[in-house]
């Protein structure tokens, strides 16, 4: 398969999963059932992404490294400690509107000066041209 095919097509799945999650608390919020079920919807959040990823694992049949396993224990406790905190934030009474875009806006920050940082990564144009647009729509839904 073509690598740009499958970068998309992989980059698709991560845009649309990402938003699945946070979709879901403000729900929850909304109708009052986050202070009962959030461990819940956590812990079968957080399951059906370990038996996607296990799919995907079994059909490639690639291998892996122990690090691997290391870090995407790391990232995932990292990401269920956000999900956790965002939607007590919810539970508390603080508004979507700011939970949401502070929780996204400090991802992107987080990542591009990881990136820079961390990696000595340059931001071409196309890079530069995201994080305005991220950041834009992280305005306009704040606005909004």
């Amino acid at each position: 398969m073509n690598r740009q095919l499958t970068w998309l097509r992989l980059m698709s799945i991560a845009f649309f999963a990402n938003g699945i999650g946070p979709f879901g608390l403000k729900v929850m919020a909304e109708k009052g059932l986050s202070d009962r079920y959030h461990y819940q919807y956590l812990l079968w959040w957080y399951a059906g992404g370990l038996a996607f990823a296990l799919t995907a694992f079994l059909i490639t049949r690639s291998g892996f490294y122990s690090r691997e396993v290391v870090f995407a224990f790391g990232i995932g406790i990292g990401s269920f400690g956000g999900q956790l905190f965002s939607l007590m934030a919810l539970e508390r009474g603080v508004p979507g509107y700011i939970v949401f875009p502070a929780t996204t806006g400090g991802n992107l920050f987080l990542v591009a000066a990881a990136g820079v940082l961390l990696f000595r990564e340059r931001i071409g144009r196309y890079g530069i041209a995201g994080i305005v647009i991220g950041i834009l729509s992280l305005v306009l839904l704040s606005v909004g």
